[in-house]
């Protein structure tokens, strides 16, 4: 388990000792160079399989595996380490902004991390919390029941706060829901609490475009978890076709779901996720391979919470999955989608929209949202 920069005091930098792991000389040259760089002492090699018959995890605040030693090698380093040193701090990294990890972990001061009690009373979960592939689907299959998905910051132009202090307050103790960097940045930072080993993804949706219209620009959040060596395609946060459970990334087979079922294709230097529907296989959307920064998402959550063009910004929308249904809200058009195959669809005027915004999405609609409502009707009628 890798321990986060929340769980930790901060270091300063110059008194502060690293050893870095990977399996490229060029790459760990230039990750050594940056961090001496900042004044920390840093040390490495390349053939990480000797390391622990080299180098005393006692002599080191931190010790870094590159992103090829995730999985049994990077576990057994770990233990092997612990055995002279119990409290040494581990990070995994990937090489682009790998310094900038290192950095992070050991200079930032104690961060607020989730409330691990109230998230799991929020939506409804008992259990113990370990990183296990039971507890991941567990917490996934929970998620999008009990916090929907919805947008009304951005429709009313108020903005989308990312903070995680803001993100936590709105969708686990306001009551809100939120849409993709809220929900997936949300349980990306629950799960890396817990200790699982999580990656940011960026998607370009594909969901209902047009065919042969100009592709649109990656503005939807996705999260790998790697587990056992195994990735998994994890999304809290897709709105009226979201996931319900985690999908494996390493095969082409379909995946059923409770709902649906869906199938990850090569496409490009990423992954398509695809639904079976209408008897054909329907583009969801394509995922970037290459891990992201929190601050890549700060600049699609702009574009997203207040670009003319975004959806968001013209349209009322909610959406919730349950075990047995999906709910979802376009202005005044509800649907639900039961796995049985049966759809109920009703257009609703202002009154009716608030009241299964409060009743079937569970959002604790509020008076200055009036008129929103009132033009999402018209717009449906």
């Amino acid at each position: 388990m890798s321990a986060s920069a929340a769980e930790q005091a901060a270091l300063p930098l110059a008194e502060a000792r690293v050893l870095v792991l990977g399996r490229s000389e060029q790459i760990l040259e230039t990750v050594l160079t940056e961090l001496r760089a900042v004044g920390i002492t840093a040390e490495g090699t390349a053939t990480p399989e000797t390391a622990p018959d080299h180098f005393d995890a006692r002599d080191y605040d931190l010790i870094s595996l590159g992103r090829g030693l995730l999985g049994d090698e990077g576990q057994a380093l770990k233990a092997q380490f612990q055995v002279h040193n119990p409290e040494v701090r581990f990070l995994d990294t990937y090489a682009p902004f790998a310094a900038h990890q290192i950095v992070e972990t050991l200079g930032a001061e104690r961060q607020s991390t989730p409330n691990l009690v109230s998230y799991s009373a929020r939506i409804g979960y008992e259990g113990i919390l370990a990183p296990s592939l039971p507890v991941l689907k567990a917490l996934h299959e929970r998620h999008p029941d009990a916090i929907p998905f919805e947008a009304i910051d951005a429709l009313l132009n108020q903005g989308v706060d990312l903070s995680p202090e803001a993100v936590e307050h709105k969708l686990v103790h306001a009551g809100r829901g939120g849409y993709c960097f809220e929900h997936n940045g949300l349980f990306k930072r629950v799960l890396e609490a817990i200790g699982f080993h999580v990656e940011g993804l960026s998607a370009r949706v594909r969901w209902n475009a047009e065919p042969g219209t100009p592709p649109q620009p990656h503005t939807h959040m996705a999260l790998r978890v790697t587990l056992d060596n195994e990735p998994w395609l994890v999304d809290v946060g897709f709105g009226g076709c979201v996931l319900t459970t985690p999908l494996r990334m390493n095969t082409t087979e379909p995946q059923p779901t409770q709902h649906e079922t869906f199938r990850l294709i090569p496409f490009g230097p990423g992954l398509l996720l695809q639904m079976w529907t209408n008897d054909q296989w329907q583009p969801v959307y394509e995922s970037s391979g290459e891990p992201k920064l929190d601050n890549d998402y700060e600049v699609a959550n702009w574009y997203t919470a207040t670009h003319p063009s975004s959806q968001f910004r013209r349209n009322l929308i909610a959406a919730r999955t349950t075990p047995t249904a999906r709910y979802t809200l376009l202005n005044g058009r509800f649907t639900i989608r039961h796995i049985d195959g049966r759809v109920y669809q009703e257009t609703l005027d202002a009154d009716a929209i608030e009241h299964v915004m409060h009743e079937t999405f569970r959002i604790p609609v509020k008076p200055d949202w009036r008129p929103a409502l009132e033009r999402a009707a018209a717009l449906t009628a």
